[in-house]
């Protein structure tokens, strides 16, 4: 009488929590001697949870993660077995499991659920049991969060709990509507899109605004469009995971070869690229032998000259650029004092012809950097060499967004740029609109020489 009582009752229990709970979270099975276990996943409120992740904030034992960030903590698993008396005679046999709590805790817990058996024995508990575990935790000295002792472990904890914040974040950002701050459109959050910032755009408009970023290749300016942000020294950077929904594969491969070359345009002693045809991939240098770069297909090179590794033999470009200096000094010699055995041998053991060839490309790039150096300003964030072709003399880097004066290269506040121009104490004060003044008309005897020997060089290069 008591069993079929208790079996009526059992069943009663498993179609109320069926209504309250999704199958996600709750699933129950019958064996063969009508004895019914399961599992319930019991989502801890989020008051709750912040309580917990405020105080491993300042614990050193719950792990190295930046607990600032994490807003979820993962369910804790009830299962549970109810014998044939309960809840008549018997209490529910019941186990606890959570990847956030160690073992001393799950006891504390298990003592607490335990204790709501005694005063509530002889009725259906696993609901109040799930509410405990919802609403009624404490952190306490025995009650925190912990990861474990084993690294392996804990780091696996970390996936888990980050895993299932981002989860349960994406799900309730889904579910409400946003207004797009660029065309001021109200989207819900399924075709919206949150940056870190907490800055909120619908996909289209954030698409559109990268795609034009990538198009002209301002991969710097790859952060958070709103003008807050904008304004920061540091604003908020679109990550990878963010390009990676919003960009085509096309568009995501030229970000990485921007990047790459950003990286060697910052970085050229430590990475270079593999010059073998039809690899071009970027290649960081051995850190023990200098110069010695070895690329993922196979091909062993020389960081300065980009020809295959020839040890500690010199460089080709090395050995060109002593012989044109060789070469050089014997021009001078031969047009100070009319003594012409050094360029004779030198033409003799190299060839007069490539001499020249050699001489001749020096002057050209020295005087293309001449050029970009007498008609640009460099950055003073990123380097990049940039002309004005007319306006005032406040400037702003196509690739860093950088504020910075044309005249003297300083950089100046984008708030208030004027403050540089308008400013007494200023060397540009008053000069929002003029060139760049020479400070020097005179030419020295040094630079009278120099400017003698460039023109011999040019003469008999280009003669």
């Amino acid at each position: 009488m008591m069993d079929s009582e208790c079996a009526e009752l059992q069943r009663a229990e498993m179609e109320a929590l069926m209504a309250i709970y999704t199958s996600e979270s709750f699933a129950f099975s019958t064996n063969e001697n009508n004895i019914i276990s399961g599992s319930i996943d019991a989502e801890v409120d989020a008051d709750v949870c912040r309580q917990f992740i405020d105080a491993a904030h300042s614990n050193q034992s719950a792990g190295s993660m930046d607990w600032r960030r994490v807003k979820y903590l993962p369910p804790i698993r009830l299962d549970f077995t109810l014998p044939a008396a309960y809840p008549m005679a018997a209490a529910p046999q019941v186990s606890l499991s959570c990847c956030w709590l160690g073992d001393r805790a799950l006891d504390a817990v298990m003592q607490g659920v335990l204790d709501i058996w005694s005063a509530e024995q002889g009725m259906c508990v696993l609901n109040s049991y799930i509410d405990h575990l919802r609403h009624d935790l404490q952190p306490s000295s025995i009650l925190q969060i912990s990861l474990g002792d084993d690294s392996g472990a804990a780091e696996g904890h970390m996936r888990s709990i980050v895993a299932y914040g981002n989860a349960k974040h994406k799900q309730y950002f889904e579910s409400r509507a946003y207004t797009c701050l660029i065309c001021m459109e109200e989207q819900t959050g399924r075709h919206c899109m949150e940056l870190s910032c907490t800055h909120v755009f619908c996909r289209q408009c954030l698409s559109d605004y990268l795609r034009v970023l990538v198009t002209d290749g301002n991969i710097l300016q790859m952060i958070c469009p709103h003008l807050d942000c904008r304004k920061l020294d540091e604003p908020t950077i679109i990550g990878d995971s963010e390009l990676d929904e919003l960009l085509t594969n096309e568009q995501l491969t030229r970000i990485r070869g921007l990047r790459e070359q950003r990286l060697l345009e910052l970085n050229p002693m430590n990475y270079a690229k593999c010059p073998r045809t039809g690899c071009g991939k970027m290649v960081e240098c051995d850190r023990k032998i200098e110069r010695l770069c070895i690329c993922q297909c196979g091909f062993t090179f020389c960081r300065i000259c980009l020809r295959a590794w020839h040890g500690t033999n010199p460089c080709f470009s090395t050995a060109s650029n002593e012989i044109l200096e060789q070469y050089k000094r014997a021009l001078v010699t031969e047009d100070k004092w009319g003594d012409s055995t050094d360029r004779k041998d030198l033409e003799a053991r190299y060839g007069a012809k490539r001499l020249k060839q050699l001489l001749r490309q020096g002057i050209e790039e020295l005087m293309s950097l001449d050029l970009i150096r007498s008609t640009t300003m460099c950055c003073p964030k990123c380097q990049m060499a940039i002309k004005k072709s007319y306006g005032c003399n406040h400037m702003q880097c196509s690739r860093c967004s950088t504020h910075f004066c044309y005249l003297c290269g300083s950089r100046i506040d984008q708030t208030e740029p004027m403050s540089h121009f308008n400013s007494r104490n200023s060397r540009c004060s008053q000069k929002l609109f003029d060139g760049i003044e020479a400070t020097d008309n005179d030419t020295s005897a040094a630079q009278e020489a120099e400017q003698d020997e460039a023109n011999l060089f040019i003469r008999l290069a280009f003669g």
